[in-house]
């Protein structure tokens, strides 16, 4: 008579939701990545977005890690635009005391000497953090693809 086995695998990410909130999205790493970002990273992702810290052992997970690429944190990939394309963003808290309470917003902003784009309010600082790098993507493809 053979005994059945059940084998139970649990996701078991090696960042918590803080440290989650310091690494791009997959997307986002991608894009840079076909920019040509080759900075070394403390990181990888893949593309079901979990993040593997460097040097830590692989969690047991129902899969493989799925095209892991370097990801970088927000201020790694933020000092990458400053360096190699001269831009810089700056994200900063506006109160609006035009509601009943005030409301604590965050507002960013992308300038250099050619360009100058308000990226608009958003309800978190992560919020924001993500619409500055997409908005920084966009402007470095248009150039690039400039006569």
């Amino acid at each position: 008579m053979s005994k059945k086995f059940s084998i139970e695998i649990i996701e078991a990410p090696m960042t918590n939701n803080k440290q989650q909130k310091e690494f791009i999205p997959y997307e986002l790493a991608l894009e840079l990545k076909q920019l040509g970002f080759d900075e070394p990273c403390l990181a990888s992702i893949d593309q079901t977005d979990f993040i593997h810290i460097k040097g830590t052992e692989y969690p047991i997970r129902g899969a493989m890690i799925y095209n892991a690429i370097d990801c970088p944190t927000y201020s790694q990939a933020f000092r990458w635009f400053r360096e190699n394309y001269n831009i810089d963003i700056s994200i900063n808290t506006v109160y609006s005391k035009y509601n009943e309470n005030t409301s604590k917003k965050y507002g960013g902003v992308i300038d250099n000497e050619f360009y100058f784009t308000n990226v608009g309010f958003h309800d978190t600082y992560e919020e924001a953090e993500i619409i500055c790098l997409k908005k920084l993507i966009e402007i470095v493809k248009e150039v690039s693809n400039e006569p």
